[in-house]
């Protein structure tokens, strides 16, 4: 809109001088020296803007010509510049792709050590480590270190990494040292942390990592169940204290404590240790709930008496009582407490269901233990035999001993004696 007032505004002005000037053009009048030139004042503008428009030409025309070699230059620095990118990109795709000699010989094309950007330094140390060259992983990785543009956090990490890939967990920590009270690199220290704590079985201050390990959701839930495992369970071989076990799940989430698979291994070492109080507490509240096969199946093989466990799967079974009768793991859990207990009476009854149900090393040692008590050792050795060569046997049933208690076998009477020893001999 504005070029068209202004073309109407030169066109008016146009109509409104152009016959004054046709009239009358004025005159000029140049002289110097020897020289006068006289002209009209249109002829003498005209000439004017011609002159300024060659002159504004020929200036260009110089300015093109003297930046001609800048622009060379520059043109030369972006085609380098480009070969560098393709470069790049190809190393790290020679990287990726496993092929990490060719790696290595793409970053030697993209510049000298001293020139390679911290990003190629790093992708040249982990090419060299996977290639097995050390000596040249670490004089890419100083090099990084070195460099004003690289990150001390990133390369403390990347040793970190490599020396627990060659189970150099203390270097690895000494670098972590480092870096372990940044935040923002709290995830990645924390699960390398947990990687050399396990590595050097420092499983006491892996423990305390596993809070925040699920905090942070560094693994799976199969991952960390794993890994809480094997910590505990590492733990819990060691210590021959059971306030010591009482201390680690005192340390578990009310959910890991509610896992029958994470507290079968810690009641199983209170049962060890002679702590029943404790193992019949937890013990009793884990079988309340379901999910408890776990403690199940390890009832049936703990050496030691424990009443509170006892009494809890004798209540169950009275509750369900046909379901009792075809749960080979409770039947096993029940006759292994009552042996201990020496209520011979009913583990043998319970056993003799359990054979009905299946067969098993655990279940052979369970009847040597009965037979032995009974003073029948013929057929406990049998059944040890049968324990350790885990044979397919199918013995006679085992019927409920008559006697009151067995255990008062040695002071009964001869013929007395002699009744139990027949009964017995069916097992």
């Amino acid at each position: 809109m504005i070029k068209i007032l202004l073309a109407v505004a030169l066109l008016c002005a146009a109509v409104f001088l152009g016959p004054r000037l046709a009239d009358s053009q004025g005159f000029v009048h140049i002289a110097t020296d020897n020289y006068i030139v006289e002209t009209s004042l249109t002829t003498a503008i005209i000439l004017a803007l011609v002159a300024f428009l060659v002159l504004h030409v020929l200036i260009n025309l110089l300015n093109r010509s003297v930046k001609l070699p800048r622009s060379t230059s520059r043109w030369f620095t972006k085609r380098r510049q480009h070969k560098q990118q393709l470069l790049l990109g190809e190393a790290f795709l020679a990287y990726e792709e496993g092929a990490y000699q060719r790696a290595l010989g793409l970053i030697r094309k993209y510049g000298s050590k001293g020139e390679l950007p911290a990003s190629l330094l790093f992708l040249a140390a982990k090419s060299a480590f996977k290639l097995g060259d050390l000596v040249n992983c670490r004089t890419y990785l100083d090099q990084a270190e070195q460099s004003p543009l690289s990150s001390q956090l990133a390369c403390h990490l990347l040793r970190a990494k490599l020396n627990l890939k060659l189970g150099n967990a203390p270097a690895a920590l000494e670098n972590l040292d480092q870096v372990k009270k940044d935040s923002y690199t709290n995830a990645i220290t924390t699960k390398l942390l947990s990687e050399c704590y396990e590595q050097e079985g420092e499983y006491d201050k892996l423990i305390s990592l596993l809070p925040q390990i699920k905090k942070l959701k560094l693994l799976d839930d199969d991952a960390y169940q794993a890994l809480t495992q094997r910590t505990l369970g590492a733990l819990v071989e060691r210590t021959q204290d059971s306030n010591t076990v009482v201390s680690l799940i005192n340390k578990l989430s009310r959910a890991e404590r509610a896992d029958a698979s994470l507290m079968t291994p810690l009641i199983t070492k209170l049962v060890a240790l002679g702590d029943s109080v404790n193992a019949g507490k937890y013990a009793t509240s884990l079988l309340k709930h379901s999910g408890a096969e776990p403690l199940i199946e390890a009832i049936a093989t703990w050496r030691e008496a424990v009443p509170a466990v006892l009494a809890e799967l004798t209540r169950q079974e009275k509750q369900n009582q046909v379901g009792a009768q075809t749960n080979l793991p409770l039947l096993k859990a029940l006759a292994n407490l009552e042996l201990k207990a020496d209520k011979l009476s009913e583990a043998k009854a319970h056993l003799k269901q359990a054979f009905s149900l299946g067969k098993g090393p655990e279940l052979y040692l369970l009847a040597a233990e009965l037979n032995e008590r009974l003073a029948q050792y013929d057929e406990a050795t049998k059944f040890f035999a049968l324990a350790v060569r885990d044979q397919s046997f199918a013995p006679a049933p085992i019927e409920a001993p008559q006697a009151a208690e067995p255990k008062a076998d040695k002071a009964q009477p001869a013929a007395k004696a002699e009744d139990t020893k027949a009964e017995a001999q069916s097992a």
